[in-house]
Formats: structure tokens, sequence, C-alpha cells
């Protein structure tokens, strides 16, 4: 026990004072993962060794703690990477100015996964690659997102939609599932049902800043997915559940999952059905 309180105060004599450092969230970011890192190996005497070394960079310090991969590793998936992905080790990092954002990765039937982007460290054990690295692999024709609902009466469930148009509108939807602008579609609720038990029955759902939010366009069927966005960190989806819909722009279309819209429709009150997890299917 005294040994595990030895190296923590090692630790965090390697990092500066969070508190006289308010203006930069990395370093309370990675500070975090260092004593996560202590706590789970006190035995980690090389790194600790290379950490003491005051002279290294901040981020050269955050490349001591955890292992980077490059995309073609992951995309290979040998089983000790598809271990660690089955694991919930495997994880893409996006750096900006202020913060270090981290996406996990998982597989669902054979579909590997970029989760949203969250601002919180990864387990001291993970290994990560640059989100851009995964981004720059989508096809931006052809882009298969994905949207976890849940809500109370609700069961779980995922829904797939392929954004099918290089368009501004879906490249922003896209951006809303992986969280890379900075915003998302994490932790929003649906809006409300337009002509619930009609022919035109649809769900809308995201952000939006405005009240006026129809969506005018073309119309493709059942599982359309219209896109509006008001700001650059706003917008608003529209997906159709029936036979017609009035509202078209469309920017995709849903793949699968369908069944988990049509049940949030036939619920009381459909803003407490909320998006639990968003991102993109990653090809491979």
């Amino acid at each position: 026990m005294d040994e595990d309180k030895d190296w923590k105060r090692k630790y965090q004599e390697l990092f500066p004072d969070v508190k006289t450092v308010t203006t930069s969230k990395k370093v309370r970011d990675i500070t975090k993962m260092a004593l996560m890192m202590v706590d789970g190996e006190a035995g980690a005497t090389e790194q600790t060794n290379q950490l003491s070394n005051f002279t290294l960079p901040l981020m050269d310090k955050v490349q001591i703690l955890l292992k980077y991969i490059k995309f073609e590793e992951l995309k290979q998936m040998k089983p000790d990477i598809r271990k660690k992905v089955e694991a919930g080790e495997v994880f893409a990092r996006q750096e900006n100015q202020y913060d270090l954002n981290y996406s996990r990765l998982s597989l669902d039937n054979g579909r590997l996964l970029l989760h949203c982007l969250q601002n919180q460290p990864p387990p001291h054990v993970a290994i990560t690659l640059p989100v851009s690295e995964i981004i720059k692999t989508l096809n931006p024709k052809s882009t298969i997102t994905f949207l976890d609902m849940a809500g109370e009466g609700l069961t779980r469930g995922r829904v797939y939609i392929r954004v099918s148009k290089n368009t501004t509108q879906a490249r922003q939807f896209v951006g809303l599932c992986t969280g890379q602008p900075g915003s998302s579609f994490l932790n929003t609720r649906l809006n409300r049902v337009w002509d619930k038990g009609g022919k035109e029955e649809c769900v809308y759902g995201g952000n939006y800043n405005f009240n006026d939010n129809r969506i005018y366009g073309p119309y493709t069927g059942v599982g359309t997915v219209s896109f509006k966005s008001d700001s650059e960190k706003s917008g608003q989806f529209c997906i159709s559940t029936d036979i017609y819909c009035a509202f078209g722009a469309a920017i995709g279309q849903v793949e699968s999952g369908l069944e988990v819209l049509k049940a949030a429709v036939q619920l009381r009150d459909i803003t407490q059905v909320t998006v639990v997890d968003c991102g993109v299917v990653v090809p491979l």
C-alpha cells in the first residue's frame, strides 16, 4: 500500500498542478490518465523513468502513457487487436487547443463502429490512433451512421442510416454522429412525431435553434432521412416511418432499425426518447 502511494506521489510530481493551469483541460485529462495507470500498474517503472524527464513536452508524455497503432493495423484486425476492440480498449483520439477527446471503437455483427467523441480519458490499457485517420477512409457518398435510442418504455435499439449524399447537410449530419465538429447528437432527444398514425408519419430529432424546422425537398420512400441545419453547431433530422412524407431534402436511408423508431412513435411522449450513443461504421 505504501509503495502504491509512493508511485502515485511520483506521478503527481511529473505533471503540472492543475489548479495553476486552469486554461488547459488537457493537463487535467492527462494527469487523470497517469493516476489511472498508476492505480492499475504500480510497477510501471520504465514509463515512470521516461516521464520523470521534465524537459519532455506534455504531448510526448501522453504518447508514453498510451500505446499508439496505425489504421492499417486496426484494419487488419489481427487476433490481438480484435481482442482489444472487443474489450473496449481501442480508442480514436482528437486533440485541439484545449481538449483531448476520445472515441471508443467496437464491433457489432462484424461491423467496426466508431462511437461519438467524448471528453473523457480512455482506460490506461487503451491503444489509440488519430480519429482523422479513420474519418478520411469514409466514403462521403456512402457513409453508414448509427443512432442508439432509449427511453422510458422503449428498449434500447440501434438505427443504421446510410448517408448517400455528398452535400454540406449530409456531411454535417455525419459530423454530428462522430462529434468531430465539437457538437453531436449524443444525449439529444427526439422532438416530435408528425402526422402520427397517418400516411405522412415521420419522427424529428436532434438539436435545433428555431421553432420552424420543416424540411422541403424530394421524397424517396419509407425510412427516408432528411436533415436541416440552422447553424454550424445545430441541426435537426427527420425520418419517415410510413409510406409517404411531405418533408424531404433526403440525405440518406434507414438500412436497419426502423422498428426502433416505430416503437418510439407509439409512446405517449416521444420527447423522453434520447440518443444515448451515435457514430459511424468504419469501412474495412
